[in-house]
């Protein structure tokens, strides 16, 4: 019985011996990433900006007053320049810089 414990146990220690990991390197002729295709269709960008007014469309009151309620509902008003409060530049100049940086790039 100990020879073919023995056996058994060389068997076990050969096979986990061998391993079919693939290398960490590439071979030398696969170094270059095969091109990409093209897509099918072309990916378009969503401009959601006003230039007029510099805020997104999407928020903007003065091309689209219908969103003027939603703003008052919420409290986001500026009565004196008729414009939602976090837009008002007059009475918020820091809010500048954040439509600044929201802006798409030229």
């Amino acid at each position: 019985m100990t020879l073919r414990f023995l056996c058994l146990l060389l068997a076990f220690a050969v096979s986990s011996c061998t391993s079919d990991e693939k290398p960490t390197t590439p071979p030398a002729d696969s170094q270059t990433a095969p091109p990409q295709p093209a897509p099918l269709v072309e990916k378009k960008t969503i401009a959601d900006w006003c230039p007029e007014h510099g805020v997104p469309e999407s928020i903007c009151t003065r091309c689209n007053d219908s969103l003027i309620a939603g703003f008052k509902t919420k409290g986001d008003w500026c009565a004196t320049h008729e414009l939602p409060d976090s837009q008002c530049l007059e009475c918020h100049p820091e809010h500048k810089a954040k439509f600044e940086a929201m802006a798409p790039k030229k």
